[in-house]
């Protein structure tokens, strides 16, 4: 049949002719049988051809073409070729198995199974795939329980309704629940990526960054231990240590994970740019301003407007206004980096809010802060005083919970100095007990939960009082203020 159909000029009716005599049909029982046999036939051989020509090198295309291997395979059931089921059923198996990619491996031992059961009775390869099909199913649950875990996780971030340690206290009760089964399935990459990108995540809601730390490290070692472990998992784990490092405020540290990371992530990947915002973010807020220069300076522009959302975009602006600041102030002097940043009009930033406006108890805060000391270096007095009612009202509307302790003392530190007709000394006298209640150990811990504060306010507020008046209206030598 299949050589009088390879000819391709002869019509089915005259194939039929040729297979049974002149009195046949294309309808013939025998025919229709045979035409299917021959179908399933060349089907299976193009599809044992497409398992052991398709590359199953990585996870990630033994994930793609273990589906289409399946996909395959469930239209031959559906059509009866149960002897070319259960060949290529075994070879897709053979090939992805290892990966341990639960819905694919759970479906084929389960077909195996069912036709070892039901097609040629072979009570052992019904038992050793039965097996196979409990364990992959069971652990399809475990997978369901955290994921769903995780996704409710994200939810409650996303949310913003309760505070950072509130969320990491109902995450780590997730933990505790799934840690138990998690351990059953050490194999299973995409389960222990899940499992502990939440657990780190709430260990660092918590405020325990060196636990987080470690956490992540012994992540990288389970997934290492996984066939093809995902390389976007290993990536976060990296990317975690560095952030946690900066929540520690602990500079070397976190310049050995900075480079560490680096050889874990892609160039210029939306990673590697995260990546750079930490390094940038370190440097910030241990006073290393250096780094954080010569890091900006490193970031490739075209990746930052190719791959970020604008709002992404925007805060990179607000990061390096920050820079701008501090070189204005004179604590970055350009002349000394390795690197050169482009121009940046820093007064047209101050007076062109992003989009940040509506994010009232986020990055809004910090483009307020930047704009009066901005006007404070400029000695502009007169538009900081334009917004004092303003910056009043905001204070006391949208940072006065717990999480915004340090805004909004550091909001009170810079209308006291208005109030003092940015003169030093008085400013100095007038804000201590202020300045005392921001720098206390309740308020620090409660600062490190807030991602918002890019540059510590103790020398954003040092900066301030640099840069205010020291003498009177008269012309009167004011005192100093206390070194």
């Amino acid at each position: 049949m299949h050589t009088l159909v390879n000819k391709g000029d002869l019509t089915e009716e005259e194939v039929v002719e040729r297979l049974y005599g002149k009195d046949y049909t294309p309808s013939y029982p025998a025919y229709r049988a045979l035409k299917g046999r021959l179908r399933d036939l060349l089907t299976t051989a193009i599809m044992d051809d497409n398992v052991y020509s398709s590359n199953y090198r990585t996870y990630d295309s033994a994930l793609v073409n273990g589906y289409q291997q399946l996909n395959l395979i469930t239209l031959l059931m559906n059509r009866r070729a149960w002897q070319s089921v259960k060949y290529l059923a075994h070879l897709t198996l053979r090939r992805v198995q290892e990966y341990e990619i639960l819905p694919i491996n759970s479906r084929l031992t389960s077909i195996l199974a069912g036709l070892y059961l039901g097609v040629g009775f072979d009570e052992k390869q019904f038992l050793k795939y039965q097996e196979q099909s409990d364990y992959y199913a069971e652990a399809e649950q475990v997978l369901n329980k955290v994921t769903s875990y995780y996704r409710e996780m994200r939810r409650l971030i996303y949310a913003h309704k309760l505070l950072p340690n509130e969320i990491g206290s109902k995450v780590a009760e997730f933990v505790a629940e799934c840690e138990p089964l998690v351990v059953k399935y050490p194999k299973v990459s995409a389960m222990q990526a899940t499992f502990y990108i939440m657990k780190v995540h709430g260990l660092t809601l918590l405020g325990n960054y060196l636990e987080a730390i470690q956490t992540a490290n012994r992540a990288e070692t389970v997934l290492l231990g996984c066939k093809g472990a995902g390389y976007q998992s290993l990536s976060l784990m990296a990317l975690t240590r560095v952030e946690c490092s900066v929540k520690l405020r602990d500079f070397k540290e976190g310049y050995l994970q900075v480079k560490r990371a680096r050889t874990m992530i892609a160039e210029n990947s939306i990673n590697d740019l995260k990546l750079s915002e930490y390094a940038i973010t370190l440097g910030l807020q241990t006073g290393h301003f250096d780094y954080a220069y010569e890091q900006l300076a490193q970031v490739d522009r075209r990746a930052l407007d190719r791959m970020l959302k604008q709002q992404h975009v925007e805060y990179w602006l607000i990061l390096e206004a920050y820079i701008n600041i501090l070189v204005l102030a004179g604590k970055i002097d350009p002349e000394k980096m390795n690197g050169k940043l482009p121009d940046f009009k820093l007064y047209k930033f101050v007076n062109n809010v992003p989009s940040y406006s509506k994010d009232k108890q986020g990055m809004n805060v910090q483009i307020l802060i930047l704009q009066v000391i901005y006007f404070i270096i400029q000695k502009q007095y007169g538009k900081i005083i334009d917004r004092t009612d303003a910056l009043a009202r905001y204070g006391s509307r949208y940072l006065m919970n717990n999480e915004n302790l340090r805004n909004n003392c550091f909001f009170k530190l810079l209308l006291t100095a208005e109030k003092c007709n940015f003169h030093r000394a008085a400013t100095t006298r007038k804000s201590n007990k202020t300045y005392q209640k921001m720098t206390s150990p309740q308020a620090k811990l409660l600062g490190r939960a807030n991602s918002t504060e890019i540059v510590r306010y103790e020398t954003l507020w040092e900066v301030v009082l640099d840069n205010l008046e020291t003498t009177s209206t008269d012309g009167r030598k004011l005192r100093a203020r206390a070194k």
